[in-house]
């Protein structure tokens, strides 16, 4: 069912794009406007604009652009209707009855599901079958009352016993699949529990939903020590942060970064309540970002003490720093892991720990310098190749003078010679990146426009293209003029014609053909590049002889493509072509 335009500028009327926004991520006032880093990238200075005359943003970093319902669609992952509904809730208006959102239905049973099966494992844990599960926990030194806080739970060494109970309550296998409850042998074609024989931590998001489950396995023969929900609709490992949903009411502005559900737990149960873990993988800029939109200002990284532990500390701490989150080292002594650091030493131990972690760009210099003796030349020199590489690498200029100084301090060696040398490294890194762009081009493998891949074959014809589309988008009055002299087979690329039929379309029914109107047939990314059109389009008169230079090259194109060569011509038309070409000299 298509929305109506009142309804859409009832929901954009009732949602300011400054409220809105602002709830997700801090932004600073400029002039009478406002600005943010951009929540789809990561960068440490502002790129994103939200501009209150037109309530719309663009990100001159990424391009990210659009209306509030398309900000929604890209920080929630929501699809069109899911996010229309959204911004309908959180106004209080009632959506109109359509009966096609499907995949808002979708993602609402799936969480329906998520939490019956949360409510069996916890129900379960307690049961006399659950009692491995419970035993397990309370082995770990975890409390009734943190079990129950983080609504913990227990899969039965059963390959149906969720199967029959979801059934039971009308769900049925395909969707209980679909969700990752269940799994379907590729044998029989049955379908099974998904976990079994494993203790349940459920994962909650920060507005209380169950998105997904870990199970811990602690008994059977499956060699998998964790076990995690298969990306669905409403969970993706890569964003997620186990516990966020706590940290965000600790009301602290950093983070305890740890590498395990227990960790965090333990950690919670000690006191520290903003602690959080990634989920089986790799902190990713998804996660950074997050932790950055939701005003955390530093991150204790309290990753596991072992080799694995130490690398991807020093990743977490670049990701952590390109979105301008500052970052400091715990390290533990005796112990693995945070959770058994707090059991053998206690809470106190372990506060005094974050409060004596070092900065990360102490910890990076300790990782320079591991394995060399600084007292020989050669170990000074390894020491400085390392070095120079590294701060190399740093984006903010600031962080390299800083580390320049320290690293010259502890070479016992001339600052300027350090700076010499990160100089040339950095020279000959961007030369070789402009190989490697250059050598891309060549070989055709160079990143196209991914909404628009023809774009780069009609650079001018394209420019003319998204003139003439926000011409339309700003005075839908113009559709005479325009189409008067103009068809979609004028338009060289693909995505640009069929936008132009859409709108003059639309226009022609009467329709609305604002941002938000063409959102629901059209992706988050193709919304931004139609934004970005108008953005582009805006910064300049929206004049008539604009309007007519974009249909002359338009105009020109097609003339150029349909004409024949000079062997195909007839006589006739030879000399039609000839007089044209005179009167245009003349005219000139």
């Amino acid at each position: 069912m298509r929305l109506s335009d009142d309804f859409l500028a009832r929901i954009k009327d009732s949602n300011d794009i400054y409220d809105v926004v602002s709830s997700y991520v801090p932004l600073k006032k400029t002039g009478s406007d406002y600005v943010c880093c951009c929540p789809f990238h990561s960068e440490k200075t502002p790129s994103c604009h939200i501009y209150m005359a037109t309530q719309s943003f663009y990100c001159f970093g990424c391009g990210a652009a659009g209306d509030v319902i398309n900000f929604v669609r890209l920080y929630e992952n929501l699809d069109y209707m899911e996010s229309v509904r959204f911004l309908a809730q959180r106004a209080g208006i009632p959506m109109p009855e359509d009966g096609g959102d499907e995949g808002a239905r979708l993602r609402t049973r799936m969480l329906e599901m998520n939490r019956e099966a949360g409510k069996f494992f916890h129900r379960t844990l307690f049961l006399p079958e659950g009692k491995p599960g419970l035993d397990y926990l309370l082995g770990r030194g975890l409390t009734q009352r943190t079990i129950k806080i983080y609504g913990l739970g227990y899969a039965p060494d059963d390959w149906g016993r969720l199967k029959r109970h979801m059934n039971s309550l009308g769900y049925s296998d395909a969707e209980l699949e679909a969700a990752s409850l269940l799994s379907k042998s590729q044998r029989s074609n049955g379908y099974y529990d998904f976990f079994r024989y494993r203790v349940m931590f459920p994962f909650i998001d920060v507005r209380g939903n169950i998105v997904g489950f870990s199970g811990r396995v602690i008994g059977g023969d499956d060699p998998r020590k964790y076990l995690n929900t298969k990306a669905t609709p409403v969970y993706n490992k890569s964003s997620f942060l186990y516990s966020l949903n706590h940290a965000k009411n600790a009301k602290q502005s950093s983070l305890i970064l740890c590498e395990g559900n227990l960790d965090v737990i333990a950690l919670y149960q000690a006191g520290f309540k903003n602690a959080v873990a990634t989920c089986g993988t790799a902190i990713t800029d998804s996660h950074a970002r997050n932790i950055a939109n939701m005003g955390f200002k530093e991150v204790v990284i309290s990753l596991d003490s072992d080799e694995a532990g130490q690398k991807a500390t020093a990743r977490a701490m670049g990701i952590l720093s390109n979105v301008g989150v500052r970052t400091k080292v715990l390290k533990m002594r005796g112990a693995k892991d945070p959770d058994e650091y707090i059991n053998k030493f206690g809470k106190e131990a372990y506060a005094l720990l974050i409060e004596k972690a070092e900065s990360g760009m102490d910890f990076e210099l300790e990782r320079l310098k591991a394995g060399l003796d600084l007292a020989t030349v050669q170990g000074k020199s390894e020491f400085l190749g390392r070095a120079v590489s590294f701060i190399s690498s740093v984006p903010s200029r600031i962080d390299q003078a800083v580390y320049i100084a320290a690293v010259a301090q502890e070479a016992d060696i001339a600052r300027q010679n350090v700076e010499l040398a990160v100089e040339r490294e950095s020279k000959r890194r961007r030369r070789s990146d402009a190989l490697k762009e250059r050598s891309s081009i060549i070989s055709g493998t160079a990143q196209r426009d991914r909404i628009n891949p023809e774009a780069s074959k009609y650079p001018v014809q394209v420019a003319a293209e998204r003139g003439i589309i926000a011409f339309l988008l700003r005075s839908p009055d113009y559709l005479g003029r325009i189409c008067e002299k103009l068809s979609p087979e004028d338009f060289p690329t693909e995505f640009n014609r069929r936008l132009y039929l859409e709108i003059v379309t639309a226009i022609g029914s009467g329709r609305d053909v604002s941002i938000s109107a063409l959102g629901e047939e059209h992706t988050p990314a193709e919304i931004s590049s139609i934004a970005g059109m108008v953005r582009e389009n805006n910064e300049l008169p929206y004049s008539t002889d604009r309007l007519n230079d974009y249909i002359k090259t338009l105009t020109e194109y097609r003339e150029k493509k349909n004409r024949k060569s000079a062997g195909e011509m007839t006589a006739d038309e030879l000399l039609e072509l000839a007089d044209k070409i005179r009167s245009k000299k003349k005219g000139s």
